[in-house]
């Protein structure tokens, strides 16, 4: 007599809870062939790119999309298949903001809702001598024209957000204006920190000798609210608040009887001097790269049958600033802080680059002497 098996329903809920295996995808045919790359996006490597240029004849005769006996039929309805996962693939990827797969719509999606990055607080810089004040606020046109106007570092703080802003049309004058402003505040800052060290030496002197004298300070700092809108308006404020102790520390010298007035004043004086003139370079930078004929300037404009406007920008350029230097529009050099997000095709980096290389040239040519003002304008011509 058969036996009968009881159904175990265990196994049966097991099996019944369990989705079906998802089978991966096979191209049309075990024994299509199809062209393969290392970058693709799909789990095979099949490349669309690869296959586009392999039916090339196909793709342009219409008249053989119709007909399923030709042997290329088979791969372009793949192909016209994987465009089209290609194309969900992409989709999905910007709904989930590029999240992996273990994250759900509605997480990825609260990403939309951040809010940007602000201040806790305002900030602030505590000013005690006139001289920082007046480094911070400049001095405009004098009515009577008995006093002449001096740039300050507010002023200055635009004019470095305004080639900042800049670098984000690629524009390689900017980037050079920035470099040369970092530069030269580097050896600024140089120049303050001995005169600080130099002065602490002094008090830290008269200390060991049984003496202590505190630094001078304001007896009503005044307070100033920065919120710049650029990273290079904080170097200003940086600076200008080191000038500020600077200052503080050389007047207390002078009090405390470690230094003459006339050394003071001459130390003073020629600090500021040199930190003035940084800033008039950098608001002549400004000056010029901010006329509306100017703004549109960038690093195609340097390329050989550019733009009209691009030609008569980068001559005017080079009038006023003097040639860009290589590594600059080559932005082997680049300033601490840019905007510049350029997505370029690699045709069009590599012309970059060449312009650049030839740039380069003509810099060690004309260092060693082998081109004459001649050759230096036939170089020059065919860069513009």
């Amino acid at each position: 007599m058969a036996t009968t098996t009881k159904p175990n329903k265990k196994a049966a809920a097991t099996a019944a809870a369990t989705p079906p295996a998802i089978e991966p995808h096979v191209p049309a045919g075990k024994r299509m062939m199809f062209a393969t790359s290392p970058d693709s996006p799909f789990a095979d490597k099949y490349s669309i790119e690869g296959e586009e240029a392999v039916l090339a004849e196909f793709l342009a005769d219409r008249a053989r999309h119709f007909n399923e006996a030709d042997p290329h039929f088979e791969r372009w309805i793949e192909l016209l298949d994987r465009k089209d996962r290609l194309e969900t693939m992409q989709t999905n990827f910007k709904i989930f903001k590029g999240a992996e797969a273990v994250v759900g719509q509605k997480e990825a999606l609260s990403m939309n809702a951040l809010g940007s990055l602000e201040n806790q607080q305002v900030d602030q810089m505590a000013l005690h001598t006139k001289e920082a004040f007046r480094m911070f606020m400049g001095r405009g046109s004098d009515p009577d024209k008995k006093l002449q106007p001096i740039i300050g570092g507010k002023r200055i703080a635009a004019a470095l957000r305004a080639l900042w802003m800049l670098t984000n049309n690629d524009n390689p004058y900017a980037d050079w204006g920035l470099l040369r402003h970092e530069q030269t505040m580097k050896e600024v800052a140089k120049i303050l920190n001995k005169h600080i060290e130099d002065a602490q030496g002094a008090l830290n002197q008269q200390k060991a000798r049984g003496l202590t004298f505190s630094v001078l300070q304001s007896s009503s700092p005044q307070v100033l609210n920065l919120g710049f809108k650029s990273p290079y308006g904080y170097a200003v404020a940086q600076l200008v608040s080191d000038f500020d102790y600077f200052v503080r520390l050389q007047k207390t010298l002078e009090r405390k009887n470690l230094r003459s007035d006339s050394q003071v004043r001459q130390v003073i004086t020629e600090t500021t001097r040199v930190i003035r003139r940084v800033f008039n370079e950098t608001a002549r930078f400004d000056r010029w790269l901010m006329r509306d004929e100017m703004k549109g300037l960038s690093r195609a404009d340097f390329v050989p049958d550019g733009p009209k406007d691009g030609v008569k920008r980068v001559q005017f350029a080079a009038e006023v600033f003097g040639p860009c230097p290589s590594e600059v529009y080559s932005a082997k050099l680049q300033p601490r802080h840019s905007r510049r997000r350029i997505q370029i095709s690699p045709e069009e980096r590599r012309l970059l680059h060449a312009v650049g290389d030839e740039m380069h040239r003509m810099e060690r040519a004309a260092e060693s002497g082998e081109l004459d003002e001649a050759g230096m304008e036939a170089i020059a011509a065919k860069l513009v």
